[in-house]
């Protein structure tokens, strides 16, 4: 017996934009509700296939965390960026600093500034001048995070 699987779109009335999972019997041709997880059309993430965390604090108040995905670097939703810049930060760092404010993902927050959402950055080199405020030494300032410390 085959089933096909498969996933709608709706407009809900109070939630917008929702999906449905479904399965198609080929003998029948009856659709069925189904789990996603339970179906297999949605897989959570196994350990091995998380990435690995990497972290950077400053004595300005920095204390972030991101991962590389493919070329780019992802610093994630809940860090916090030094509240100020440093005189020779470079202007691209305090630009992109000022339009993360700008568009409210980056929130003043007890002396620091707050990452609302995951932000791509291209490369880990802007993602510590931006979230340090000022020059890095590069990517190596990144470092490990301990299992079991997050």
């Amino acid at each position: 017996m085959t089933k096909t699987q498969f996933v709608k779109r709706i407009t809900h009335p109070d939630y917008g934009q929702v999906y449905q999972f479904y399965e198609v019997d080929e003998e029948t041709q009856k659709e069925v509700f189904v789990d996603p997880f339970d179906a297999g059309l949605l897989m959570l993430a196994t350990e091995e296939e998380l990435p690995e965390i990497l972290a950077i604090t400053s004595k300005r108040g920095a204390d972030a965390s991101g991962y590389y995905m493919g070329e780019k670097f992802i610093v994630q939703k809940g860090s916090k960026f030094a509240a100020s810049t440093t005189a020779k930060c470079p202007k691209k760092y305090v630009k992109l600093r000022e339009k993360l404010i700008l568009e409210g993902l980056l929130i003043p927050l007890h002396n620091q500034l707050f990452l609302l959402e995951d932000f791509e950055f291209d490369t880990p080199g802007t993602a510590m001048g931006t979230v340090i405020g000022g020059w890095g030494k590069g990517p190596h300032d990144w470092k490990e995070t301990k299992k079991g410390n997050a």
